[in-house]
């Protein structure tokens, strides 16, 4: 399996329409990009690690990931990406989304979310990568979103 990130000015103006937020295309294109060449031995790792961790295969061969910027949260389906200054835990927020992936079929709220944070540390203590700030800032995420 492998990502492919895309980039869609159409998308990004749907998710817009109603609330302005205060990027631009401009920024969404260069912090997607920066992201992109960042991270992309981590990204081939991490989607390399996800089955292992989670004994489940990839049912798809590509996973499309927009990058876009919105005022709501990312999301798994289709996979959509906001970008962040804090490009790890943009790194952070697309594992677990990746994860999501392969989760579905789990009852939604608190405990399929804690659940899906765990193994997003797994895969990063794996890595060996410190994200002991990020999956602080996911965690609160995940309060606030599910009831």
């Amino acid at each position: 399996m492998r990502l492919k990130f895309k980039y869609s000015k159409v998308y990004f103006d749907c998710l817009n329409q109603h609330k302005k937020i205060n990027r631009t295309w401009e920024d969404v294109v260069r912090l997607g990009g920066m992201f992109e060449q960042k991270y992309s031995e981590e990204t081939n790792k991490i989607i390399d690690l996800i089955p292992n961790i989670l004994n489940q295969e990839w049912s798809e061969e590509i996973i499309e990931v927009y990058i876009v910027d919105w005022i709501g949260p990312s999301f798994s389906h289709p996979l959509t990406l906001k970008v962040r200054e804090d490009t790890l835990l943009m790194l952070t927020i697309l594992t677990h989304e990746l994860i999501h992936h392969l989760k579905l079929n789990k009852p939604k709220g608190i405990e399929r979310e804690k659940e899906i944070n765990d193994y997003t540390q797994m895969i990063f203590d794996k890595l060996e990568i410190n994200i002991e700030k990020q999956i602080k800032t996911m965690r609160e995420f995940s309060r606030e979103k599910t009831p």
